[in-house]
């Protein structure tokens, strides 16, 4: 079978593979579509970094080149032994977590992905444990359905916040994961969202899913956002980032507001304690999902997390001209790689 197989800094290659065969509890999968993620992207570019080049990982035992590929929707094509309820033929997606055994209160937090720690999806076929699978409701397709996993991440983030219908929020960063907060957060009912993003071209997308915007290179950047927030907001998530992003969110936070803080942080981020204490504003941290799947699904097939107006797809064979190369100088603000389509 074909696969994109990470082999190290700026080296991923198109590879032909043993077809893998499902062992007991598992299933094979067929891959319709796979969306690149910053992490490809920052592996691809900077790493390796998570990927375990040199030695074996602790949870997959997996070391060196790994396919690729952790956003995924498929088709079951076979089952193994102890599958009762699924069939081949139907129409799934991925949910990428490597779980540990009497861990699953907390799987989300065990440190190992498929397509990172493990073999992943951007290849032809796929075998992983039962646990991974989520039957597609039948009005989802198959290119949506490759979108559950990073709106899971969103919508863990917009879940952690505890906002309820009526509430206010910012979200800072409007890649795909914050894209999928403020849709996230809308689900929910909170009527009061804006998103701060530099680019033009993003924040004309986040405004036509409801946000206002605020550039952060503006002059008037934070005077605007000041207008905005009055008093103070109820909640911010920060999926930029950056340094910036912390500071703002906890300045514009109302007496006992919450910062979600969902991005990966390059570098570290100090702030004043005492602006915490003496509103009893706090920073609490969302790491990937958790039983989220089910619910971003069920907003999915009920029309309320709208994918059309920012993900495009490319062919399997343009994986880096097309797809990686694309989404690191900005051109697109998210890729699904087309595998076998549908």
């Amino acid at each position: 079978m074909r696969a994109w197989v990470y082999n190290g800094n700026k080296d991923i290659r198109l590879e032909e593979l043993p077809e893998p065969i499902p062992g007991p509890g598992e299933v094979s999968v067929r891959i319709a579509y796979n969306g690149i993620c910053g992490t490809d992207l920052h592996e691809y570019f900077h790493g390796p970094h998570f990927v375990p080049m040199d030695s074996a990982h602790p949870v997959t035992g997996h070391r060196g080149p790994v396919t690729m590929g952790h956003e995924a929707s498929g088709t079951i094509q076979a089952v193994g032994v102890g599958i009762v309820d699924l069939e081949v033929g139907q129409r799934i997606v991925l949910e990428p977590v490597v779980r540990q055994p009497n861990d699953e209160s907390r799987y989300n937090l065990g440190g190992a992905f498929y397509g990172i720690m493990a073999p992943g999806f951007l290849a032809d076929s796929a075998v992983v444990p039962r646990s991974a699978i989520h039957v597609l409701p039948d009005s989802v397709g198959l290119a949506e359905g490759a979108l559950t996993e990073p709106l899971a991440v969103a919508w863990h983030a917009a879940a952690k916040t505890g906002l309820e219908a009526g509430s206010s929020s910012v979200v800072f960063g409007g890649g795909p994961i914050g894209i999928g907060s403020i849709l996230s957060l809308r689900a929910r009912g909170v009527t009061r969202v804006a998103a701060v993003e530099p680019s033009p071209t993003r924040r004309a997308l986040l405004e036509s899913l409801g946000a206002q915007t605020f550039d952060p290179t503006a002059a008037d950047y934070r005077d605007s956002l000041a207008e905005f927030v009055g008093d103070g907001v109820d909640a911010c998530i920060d999926a930029a980032g950056v340094g910036g992003a912390v500071h703002d969110g906890l300045r514009v936070l109302g007496p006992e507001g919450r910062l979600v803080v969902v991005a990966v942080h390059a570098e570290p981020v100090s702030f004043d304690m005492n602006e915490l204490l003496l509103s009893e504003k706090s920073i609490v941290t969302s790491m990937g999902y958790r039983n989220d799947f089910p619910h971003v699904l069920e907003h999915l097939a009920a029309g309320k997390l709208p994918t059309d107006a920012w993900v495009e797809k490319v062919p399997f064979e343009d994986l880096i001209e097309r797809g990686i190369d694309r989404l690191a100088t900005g051109d697109a603000v998210k890729i699904l790689v087309e595998v076998s389509g549908g």
